[in-house]
């Protein structure tokens, strides 16, 4: 298959392309200008210069393809990015579903996150009937996410083949050489307390397995949750710290500690002095679990979500890790 991958040089996307390359399928990335192309070249992957807010570089880019995985995003919760955010992930997605249906592609797989299903104080299993419950912490990416999943929903009822994905947190290498941002933050010893709640954690290499699989065989219309280990924050980088062989966190940080923070960040963003690392909707999420059933996608796509051992020496780049 001739399959277009958008936000090919990011994490996910890169990995997706390399699975399609692995596969023998030809792959395109999108790419915006600037961006370093290099490893994607190597690896022998088409190269189509574009940007989700160019509709024209779209339509060059879908021209002759027949699959489409869309990966690109802007992520991050920051309400002072959420014009140019929204851009991105709605109108941008919005603008390629249409240059996708001008060029006929065939299968299309939509990339959103687990956190349009919501998430709960109590750690309880997510699943694709849940609603997403947590629009009162008025977090940006979200939002943002949602309404592209909702693009992606009607693009579907109104004909198109698009069959969504949505993933839970991503461990695992970087394609591109650099080191994940929790082992960066690990590495440098700045996480001495970790937030309360959980995530599930999943092998990137396996998520995009399970991509691939929705590309071929998922139904159009429907809602895949890809998740993996459940795990508590403190768990999470705790267990990541000890394979590094550094220090890691010892305890949480008290739940109530995520509404002061929360507070006192929104007096520097009302003045604005507020950062990324200090916004206000970072700590809104405190408290919260988006633990994932994964059961669905294991049914219908074959998911699969490999030791959880293995998933952190990959991360840590480390030797116990497996060739996969």
């Amino acid at each position: 298959m001739d399959v277009l991958v958008t936000g090919a040089t990011g994490f996910l996307g890169s990995h997706v392309a390399a699975r399609l390359l692995a596969q023998g399928h030809r792959v395109r990335g999108l790419v915006r200008p600037g961006r370093d192309k290099s490893a994607l070249e190597a690896g022998g992957a088409e190269i189509a210069e574009g940007d989700l807010l160019d509709e024209s570089s779209l339509r060059r880019a879908c021209k002759e393809m027949e699959g489409l995985v869309h990966c690109a995003a802007q992520t991050g919760n920051w309400s002072r990015q959420t014009a140019a955010q929204r851009a991105v992930n709605v109108e941008g997605t919005a603008r390629l579903y249409r240059a996708a249906h001008d060029r006929k592609i065939a299968r299309i797989v939509h990339v959103s996150t687990i956190a349009t299903l919501g998430a709960n104080r109590e750690g309880k299993p997510l699943d694709e009937s849940c609603a997403c419950n947590i629009r009162h912490l008025r977090l940006p990416y979200v939002e943002s996410k949602l309404e592209s999943e909702e693009r992606a929903l009607s693009a579907a009822w109104g004909g198109m083949p698009v069959v969504i994905v949505n993933p839970c947190h991503i461990a695992g290498p970087r394609l591109d050489g650099r080191l994940p941002a929790a082992v960066a933050r690990l590495a440098a010893r700045r996480m001495r307390l970790a937030p309360p709640g959980g995530i599930s954690v999943a092998d990137v290499e396996d998520v995009a397995d399970s991509i691939l699989a929705a590309l071929e065989r998922g139904a159009v219309g429907e809602r895949y949750l890809l998740g993996g280990h459940d795990l508590s924050f403190v768990e999470f980088y705790a267990r990541l710290a000890q394979t590094m062989g550094v220090a890691g966190p010892t305890g949480s940080y008290p739940r109530a500690a995520g509404w002061t923070l929360a507070r006192a960040a929104g007096v520097l963003d009302l003045v604005g002095l507020s950062r990324p690392r200090f916004a206000p909707e970072r700590f809104r999420v405190w408290g919260w679990y988006t633990y994932a059933d994964s059961s669905k996608a294991a049914r219908v796509l074959g998911h699969k979500i490999r030791p959880l051992e293995e998933i952190l020496h990959r991360t840590a780049g480390t030797k116990a890790a497996k060739r996969s």
